[in-house]
């Protein structure tokens, strides 16, 4: 087993629960692919042969220390620090003494800085200006807020924040939450921004905002003092602050409601909030979440509707809401007709057909999902996946070659699933293996080299310029991968498969029968098999042991053995199941198996009893597989339930911990279930009650993350420095 296998099968699984856990940006169609292309993703930012830093890449996403939007400055990075390693002192060779990118980026970032180039046109600067608001500006301060991308570029020249980027920069998604504010101080930059309760370096790492408090005095006296309060609410005692200050904060910088203390909250401070921010409703006491109020968040963001009382998630708020970029996997599945799913399939964004009911994914929905998306092809009925529709799901992730119909797949698929995805050289028949397609395929993927003809490695070795006796090519060819392809006869495979070593796209020519087909039924060929021999005695004995096993089966095949079987294998593939087999024994078989399923369980089917078995404790390697509190109804969530959904919690990282506190009703946050939260995710800390945050709870949290020292309540803080 080579080492990315090793970490494939360690951390794959828990990478995409993670990341559809947290990410709702544009960064989630990532995940379209499943488990394997996401962990492919991760996998490029490791630029280095052998991927010896793909641990750390992955731990610093797992523990919440690595945001996806910053995965594309990981290889740069990592490459850099391979350059100038032998120039750093010992102890800083080790990237695992690194906590984070920005920190490794402090370290290297004097070692490789090129001279400045020369002055730019003099309008340049005038222009940056002319497109800003400058604040305030002193002989050792600068304070601006960048109104345009170029001027927001300009005042990031030499740092590494995605505002300042020339390629996917990330200024109009933050502008629109709430004004960017630059500091330049005595020449170092750091950037602020209320909404997402981010002050950064110039290296984008999180740093104190304690770096500007000789400045506040100043600040306050130009007329900025909503701006210094937004910087630091818990410097003072906000429960005796003006109104007129807190709302000035939250409406003129998006200062979040997380700052004022929940007694604090009243209805119009929290529209104040939720007007300027919609996902603001997370911090809305539940007595207070109106439907006028909700209907005022999902207006603003469409991602809102996860924190709308499920008794008032109606036609109107649900419609809007989705307009606005809600999945649709949080509307109840009764309104989801055709209107409310063309409306999600409009948006866009990816994830819109497998909430769609089966009877309403036609021809125009389809397209329209995979044109705006794109959407997923496993989700696309069979007969409708023509070869625009495939070519365009190939387009944004090569693995989806393995739901095109075989008629569509001609050379043109496979070059373009290969130059996406270079394994997917898999699915593609030996006669096609030619020097082109392979030497694509290995460009784009390294192991690609693992599915090429042994008779063409020295051709693409010299093509691509890679040793073929480097450590990394070996052990990819090495085994059943270095046999000539004539010799992986059917006998070999078979008793490669007896000992669960068989894999399909070392031997794409074996399957051609109906007779071997049936031998490796239960050996995860699914996606392999031919479709004239995709019948059910064949499909029945695998769709248990493939996780996209009974998507790869037509649609009149899936009656309900198929389907009960599948679920009970892997639970998730009840989004394969169609809508009038999702009956209370199926929903229960797919939770027992995994708790995820629960958000493809009909609403009206979401009782007690299934809720808790979707959120029990499970033991190891599956404790990864319990659900969240965000599927289940709010009316269901009491104390036992919201303790059964940390239980366990205490062997370490948990998928949900992110989203968990944001779903517990306020009145049950108590001091354990907090503790548990901030202990594994210290950011929650902004989800804390405010008097639950002691000084043991908060120096931890700080211990862990120093930025978070704007979450301690000032009576606190003067306790902690003495630690």
């Amino acid at each position: 087993m080579t080492r990315l296998e090793y970490l494939r099968g360690a951390h794959a699984a828990a990478l995409l629960r993670e990341f559809l856990a947290r990410e709702h940006g544009p960064e989630r169609s990532w995940a379209a692919g499943g488990e394997e292309a996401l962990f492919s993703r991760f996998a490029e930012a490791d630029p280095t042969a052998g991927k010896p830093h793909l641990e750390w890449v992955l731990r610093l996403y797992l523990s919440g220390r690595l945001r996806a939007e910053d995965l594309y400055k990981v290889p740069e990075t990592l490459q850099l620090f391979r350059r100038v390693r032998r120039r750093l002192p010992e102890r800083a060779r080790d990237l695992n003494t690194y906590e984070d990118l920005p920190s490794l980026w402090r370290t290297i970032a004097p070692h490789a800085q090129s001279p400045s180039k020369r002055a730019r046109v003099a309008g340049e600067r005038e222009r940056a200006r002319a497109e800003s608001r400058v604040l305030f500006e002193d002989e050792e301060l600068i304070v601006a807020v960048p109104l345009t991308r170029a001027s927001a570029q300009w005042w990031g020249r030499g740092t590494q924040w995605c505002t300042a980027a020339e390629e996917d920069n990330a200024f109009e998604e933050y502008h629109r939450q709430g004004p960017l504010v630059v500091f330049i101080v005595k020449g170092a930059k750091f950037q602020f921004h209320a909404p997402s309760d981010s002050f950064h370096d110039d290296a984008d790492g999180p740093v104190d905002v304690e770096v500007l408090e000789p400045f506040f005095p100043r600040l306050e006296a130009a007329g900025l003092q909503s701006l210094v309060l937004a910087l630091d609410p818990l410097a003072q005692d906000v429960g005796t602050l003006p109104l007129e200050r807190l709302r000035s904060a939250i409406t003129g910088w998006g200062m979040p409601l997380c700052f004022v203390p929940e007694e604090r909250r009243d209805a119009e401070l929290c529209r104040l909030a939720v007007a300027h921010e919609g996902t603001e409703l997370s911090h809305v006491p539940e007595s207070l979440r109106t439907r006028e109020l909700c209907l005022l968040a999902v207006a603003g963001d469409g991602r809102s509707l996860q924190y709308v009382p499920f008794a008032l998630r109606d036609r109107e708020l649900c419609l809007t809401a989705v307009e606005k970029g809600a999945l649709l996997g949080y509307v109840p599945d009764t309104l989801r007709d055709r209107e409310m799913c063309l409306a999600a399939a409009r948006r866009g964004g990816g994830f819109v057909l497998e909430f769609v009911p089966f009877a309403l994914r036609d021809a125009e929905l389809c397209r329209l999902a995979m044109e705006s998306g794109p959407d997923r092809l496993e989700h696309t009925p069979w007969a409708l996946r023509d070869r625009d529709i495939c070519f365009r799901a190939l387009a944004s992730e090569g693995f989806q070659l393995a739901f095109v119909p075989e008629r569509h797949r001609d050379r043109e698929f496979y070059l373009a699933a290969v130059q996406e995805q270079g394994c997917t050289l898999e699915f593609v028949p030996l006669a096609m293996r030619d020097l082109e397609l392979c030497v694509e395929a290995v460009r784009s993927e390294v192991h690609a080299w693992r599915y090429t003809p042994p008779e063409l490695r020295p051709a693409i070795a010299a093509a691509t310029g890679v040793d073929l006796e480097d450590e990394q090519v070996r052990v990819i060819v090495g085994g059943f991968a270095q046999l000539p392809f004539a010799e992986r006869t059917r006998e070999r495979c078979l008793d490669a498969a007896r000992e669960n070593q068989f894999d399909p796209g070392l031997a794409p020519d074996v399957l051609r029968d109906r007779e071997t087909c049936l031998k490796f039924a239960a050996r995860r060929i699914a996606l392999y098999v031919p479709d004239e021999f995709r019948t059910r005695e064949v499909c029945l004995p695998n769709v248990a042991f493939d996780p996209n096993g009974l998507a790869s089966i037509p649609e009149g095949l899936r009656d309900r053995e198929m389907c009960l079987a599948a679920v009970r294998g892997f639970g998730e593939q009840l989004s394969f199941v169609a809508d009038p087999l999702r009956d209370e024994e199926m929903c229960r078989a797919a939770v027992a198996c995994s708790g995820d399923a629960l958000s493809h369980v009909p609403f009206a089917l979401r009782d007690r009893a299934l809720c808790l078995e979707a959120i029990r404790e499970r033991a190891p390697p599956f404790e990864y597989q319990s659900g969240g509190l965000r599927d289940i109804p709010d009316s269901l969530r009491d104390e036992e339930l919201c303790r059964t959904a940390i239980a366990g919690w205490d062997r370490g990282y948990h998928v949900h911990a992110f989203g968990l506190l944001d779903h517990i009703p306020f009145a049950l946050r108590d001091a354990e279930i907090c503790r548990k939260v901030v202990d594994i995710i210290p950011d929650r800390l902004m989800h804390v009650p405010h008097a639950l945050r002691d000084a043991s709870l908060c120096a931890a949290a700080v211990s862990m993350a120093a930025r978070l020292r704007r979450h301690v309540p000032a009576a606190i803080r003067e306790a902690l420095r003495g630690r």
